[in-house]
């Protein structure tokens, strides 16, 4: 097994508790802004909006890599993989400007700048 496969899994069963009432999924972030592919471990605790997110492991974008990484994981767990990629990312429609959820207890209302735009 590979070096990185070992760290991903330690860390992967660091943070998966398993805990009573608790949703768990792993999600896979392909990010081209810093060149690498991102593993997480996402958390919910039922009736709450609070996500927990875990980082597990960042490694190069290295195909032969990604690839024997994803097989040890996937046959170390079978929990569900969500993937996302950095060249289509989502607007959630409309500007967010006061989310109880996050813990952004302020509103984060945009200031207008000088030409009376919002910023």
């Amino acid at each position: 097994m590979l070096k990185e496969s070992k760290v991903l899994i330690e860390n992967f069963d660091k943070f998966f508790l398993r805990k009573y009432k608790w949703r768990y999924h792993l999600m896979i972030v392909n990010n081209h802004y810093f060149h690498c592919y991102s593993f997480f471990l996402q958390a919910y605790r039922e009736k709450e909006k609070l996500l927990h997110s875990y980082d597990l492991l960042e490694i190069p974008h290295k195909e032969g890599l990604y690839k024997q990484v994803l097989t040890d994981l996937k046959n170390h767990t079978q929990l569900r993989i969500e993937y996302r990629d950095t060249d289509h990312l989502v607007h959630p429609g409309s500007d967010i400007v006061h989310d109880l959820s996050h813990g952004h207890y302020g509103s984060t209302k945009y200031h207008a700048n000088s030409n009376g735009n919002q910023r």
